[in-house]
């Protein structure tokens, strides 16, 4: 960690083109360090060790000292101030980093991309009545709360939008994993993985008042219990490969994601794309893309043409500053 602070120091005196190369490679090795004190934690969690602990938490302190140095970077790459940004690019690039990306990989078409599914969310009015739902039942709060408590960040939120449209009662379609059931989805194993009861009624397309996928609060715990361990693992701190797994399936997933190499710099969803966009299906890709044009869109829905407020509370101007200790 000395080595990267010391590296900050050193690169200010560089080319731009060695200072963005030199910065991208800091907010890795910060999504590493992540990584391996999530790991830790989790060992010294399940052993009860204090001290470890305690000194874990120094570590953290000192990755955010990290995060300030990357964010002086791009303070002197006038990343954010460059005029080539609109105002709405801007926000897309900050929702990109919160969900753990970096703003400085971003692929060339990511920005159009992102613009193009907006203006699919325009052409119903779906997420206004989601989000209206969710309101109405105190729910962007509670989720909030729960993801932050879990260290991810509350954007995670629209996944649930996305599987659901926060309608406590609704039930998938009978597969062979089971029926998905409850604002989260959760199938039966996934559920009972997670500490979910699934009730007598769980093999039928009926609601069932002792099936705890239809607790709110209960589920929410259970899926940010669920996106975390994916985070931590298989997505190597990528908030989008999170978003695929949790779509497409973790097995199917698996065995991409486990073909590429285990570091965040070369496995995460843009690099996925690039070995096997034929192989991921179109429904994963489209639910990605909903996913974070609808968390733009929540950061500043008047600027993209929307009439609600944001569901989130969170600055449209803020960056993702003070969120990074919590998305990676």
């Amino acid at each position: 960690m000395m080595i990267l602070i010391g590296a900050y120091s050193v690169i200010q005196y560089g080319q731009v083109q060695r200072q963005k190369q030199l910065a991208e490679n800091l907010f890795y090795s910060m999504k590493s360090l992540e990584l391996e004190l999530a790991r830790l934690e989790s060992q010294a969690e399940q052993s009860g060790n204090k001290a470890a602990l305690s000194a874990i938490t120094t570590s953290r302190i000192k990755r955010d000292e990290l995060v300030g140095s990357y964010n002086k970077l791009l303070d002197e790459l006038n990343f954010y101030e460059s005029s080539k940004w609109s105002e709405k690019d801007r926000i897309i690039l900050q929702v990109a980093r919160n969900f753990g990306e970096c703003e400085l990989a971003m692929p060339d078409n990511f920005l159009k991309e992102v613009h193009d599914y907006i203006l699919k969310w325009k052409t119903t009015d779906r997420l206004e009545k989601a989000l209206v739902r969710a309101v109405n039942n105190d729910y962007p709060a509670l989720v909030s709360q729960i993801m932050l408590e879990n260290h991810l960040p509350p954007q995670f939120f629209y996944l649930a939008l996305q599987e659901s449209d926060f309608k406590t009662r609704v039930i998938g379609p009978k597969t062979r994993f089971g029926i998905a059931k409850g604002i989260w989805q959760f199938i039966p194993a996934t559920a009972t993985r997670y500490g979910l009861k699934t009730g007598p009624l769980s093999g039928l397309r009926r609601y069932d008042p002792k099936d705890e996928r239809f607790n709110f609060k209960k589920s929410t715990r259970a899926a940010a219990q669920y996106i975390r361990d994916i985070y931590e693992t298989e997505a190597q701190a990528s908030g989008l490969l999170v978003l695929a797994s949790y779509n497409w399936g973790e097995r199917k997933m698996q065995d991409l994601i486990r073909k590429m190499p285990q570091n965040p710099q070369e496995r995460n969803f843009w690099e996925l794309l690039k070995l096997y966009r034929r192989q991921i299906p179109r429904e994963t890709y489209d639910y990605v893309f909903y996913i974070i044009s609808a968390a733009v869109i929540g950061q500043n829905p008047d600027l993209f043409g929307f009439s609600f407020d944001n569901p989130l509370e969170i600055d449209a101007n803020q960056t993702a500053d003070s969120l990074l200790s919590v998305s990676f």
